[in-house]
């Protein structure tokens, strides 16, 4: 899952860096929150089917686990979240652990492919580009064996004439995520020419989504590709794309 070094350090247990940096000015707060939109969406859907079932939901790269508190106060979900962060993961323990219906694995994804089993829902919610590349392979095969009813994922747009627009406004607003990038990555990143940029790790730097796209694609049937925060934008101007799977009847 995600870098403990990009996404812990408490500042107490009420709201984390983690929290901070997505509520960081109002525009980062709103595309941030885009992605439960679509959550919401999806979980209205399968659960319209019927009323009375349990949705089983495996959250890869849960954090302080907010999709448990979206879910839970909206649908039946039995939700289990996994994520090697054990600082965002006490903080999730503290909120949520009074839940029957709350669970959660503080360890790497690649050791717990058996909870896909029996998972109705499994999501990733800005979790996957944190992930080696040659994991999430691995994670994408097992979801597809599992055969979920449904499967998401959202990950941010690292390609294109959009890092422009992240980067600089990044630096423009006091933000932090452009400090990851040298500014001849910012600007090779967004001519498309990623062979000038560090070869991505675990970070945003170098992650292509087309390259998840395509694992995707060859192991699920993409329903829907989502963009944000506006469904008729053109993926290359999009800040993150979402991804959504459905079962073939």
């Amino acid at each position: 899952m995600t870098s403990p070094a990009s996404r812990t350090q408490q500042t107490g247990h009420d709201f984390t860096c983690y929290e901070k940096n997505q509520t960081f000015n109002p525009l980062v707060s709103y595309l941030h929150t885009t992605r439960y939109k679509h959550l919401i969406k999806l979980f209205t859907e399968l659960s319209a089917k019927d009323l009375s079932r349990t949705l089983r939901v495996v959250d890869i790269g849960c954090a302080h686990a907010k999709a448990f508190h979206i879910l839970n106060s909206r649908f039946n979900i039995d939700y289990t979240g996994i994520d090697i962060d054990e600082t965002l993961l006490s903080i999730a323990t503290e909120r949520y652990a009074g839940h029957k219906n709350f669970r959660i694995i503080n360890d790497s994804i690649n050791n717990h492919y058996a909870e896909f089993q029996n998972a109705d829902v499994i999501i990733a919610l800005e979790a996957l580009e944190h992930i080696p590349e040659n994991i999430v392979v691995r994670v994408i095969e097992q979801i597809a064996a599992a055969k979920p009813e449904a499967f998401m994922c959202s990950v941010p747009n690292e390609v294109g004439p959009i890092i422009w627009l992240k980067n600089i406004g990044s630096l423009l607003t006091g933000y932090m995520r452009h400090k990851e990038y040298k500014w001849m990555e910012t600007l090779h990143a967004g001519l498309f020419n990623l062979d000038r940029v560090e070869t991505h790790g675990i970070g945003h730097k170098g992650f292509d989504w087309r390259w998840l796209a395509q694992t995707i694609r060859h192991n699920m049937r993409i329903t829907k590709i989502c963009t944000n925060p506006f469904d008729w934008l053109p993926k290359t101007f999009s800040f993150s794309i979402i991804f959504i799977c459905l079962r073939e009847p």
